[in-house]
């Protein structure tokens, strides 16, 4: 049975693609951080996983001591 998607990379934007669809019926607006990430992401460059490791430490980082 064929794929539906031809590579990794088509997997990664239909899911992205999905997601940000449901963001945006909520009301949130990406931010340029969160859009990069993103495309970091479709290309294989980053994994969720690292994606949410840096987005906790960013907002660990600015959180008041």
């Amino acid at each position: 049975m064929p794929s539906k998607f031809a590579n990794q990379s088509q997997v990664r934007q239909h899911n992205v693609s999905n997601a940000m669809a449901s963001a945006r019926i909520e009301g949130i607006t990406p931010t340029k951080q969160l859009e990069q990430n993103l495309t970091d992401y479709v290309a294989g460059k980053k994994s969720i996983g690292q994606i949410l490791e840096e987005t906790k430490q960013r907002y660990a980082a600015n959180r008041p001591k």
